[in-house]
């Protein structure tokens, strides 16, 4: 009989008898099938994980597209907000300029809305003024050869008061309506002082006079016109050293000086009131604001 090992196991119930060898047998036999187990489960779990990772890899992917076009959107809005950023502070350097321009007081602390406002105002109550009182240039000329007041007469050589501004013109040069009026008379008289003439009456009492005036007619007397309109053309007629026009400004029969009103913007707006003291200024403020409720006082 070949030796063989026996392992016996004693206990209250009796003894048991093993052989090595089945020992050894039933050990590996478990073993392998702990190892057949563990490799399933391991198979199992690595599977399950390669599906999970490649799932978060999908995942990931998408989050960085995601990612890139939230990035491109997100600069392209701050190009966006770039853009309308410089076309606001255009926006206000405009403001700004159209402020400055009309005289108007620059307050960069008030909301864009109630600057834009005001200006409207402004602007709204300029217009008033300018369509119905004489402003601006009437003719597009080469320099005041005559201003108003004492002068020497180049002609008669006599001191005397000149009571308009002489304009050097060419003959044919358009004249035009510095304000809103009606044409009150026409006179033809090439060999008078002033030859040619033509008048404008205006609203608020103003009349507007021009003299040396071509032969051509423009206008009829009773004639409405707009401000801009043409209304006659320099010339040469009556006693003139040449080519020129001579414009006058009246207020209710009161000679002013044209040049004031001439140069009347409205850059400039409120100096006229304290330059021409020969106007009821504050009467026709109060006159012309009655009229349009919505205009701010000019005080």
């Amino acid at each position: 009989m070949k030796d063989r090992f026996t392992v016996t196991i004693s206990d209250v119930h009796g003894s048991r008898h093993f052989l090595l060898h089945q020992l050894i047998k039933k050990f590996l036999l478990y073993f392998t099938l702990f190892v057949a187990l563990v490799i399933l489960v391991g198979s199992f779990v690595i599977l399950f994980l390669t599906k999970e990772l490649s799932h978060l890899e999908t995942k990931k992917e998408e989050a960085v597209k995601e990612r890139n076009l939230l990035i491109a959107q997100n600069e392209e809005l701050q190009a966006k907000v770039s853009e309308k950023a410089q076309e606001y502070e255009t926006i206000r350097d405009k403001i700004g300029s159209m402020e400055e321009l009309i005289g108007l007081r620059v307050n960069e602390e008030e909301s864009l809305d109630v600057r834009l406002e005001e200006l409207d105002l402004n602007i709204l109550q300029q217009k008033t003024f300018f369509d119905n009182i004489p402003s601006g240039e009437v003719i597009a000329h080469n320099g005041i050869s005559s201003k108003f007041g004492w002068r020497e007469n180049p002609i008669l050589k006599r001191k005397e008061f000149h009571t308009g501004l002489d304009f050097r013109a060419s003959i044919g040069t358009p004249i035009l309506a510095p304000a809103d009026g009606v044409v009150k008379f026409i006179k033809y008289h090439q060999n008078s002082g002033y030859g040619n003439i033509v008048s404008l009456s205006h609203n608020y009492g103003f009349e507007s006079y021009y003299a040396h005036l071509q032969n051509k007619a423009v206008v009829k007397e009773g004639q409405f016109v707009k401000k801009g309109d043409v209304i006659a053309y320099s010339g040469n007629t009556g006693l003139s050293t040449g080519p020129h026009l001579h414009y006058e400004i009246k207020f209710i029969g009161r000679t002013l000086d044209p040049a004031p009103f001439v140069q009347w913007s409205g850059a400039n707006f409120m100096e006229i009131f304290t330059k021409e003291k020969r106007v009821t200024w504050e009467s026709l403020i109060k006159l012309i604001n009655a009229q349009s409720p919505l205009l701010k006082p000019l005080s």
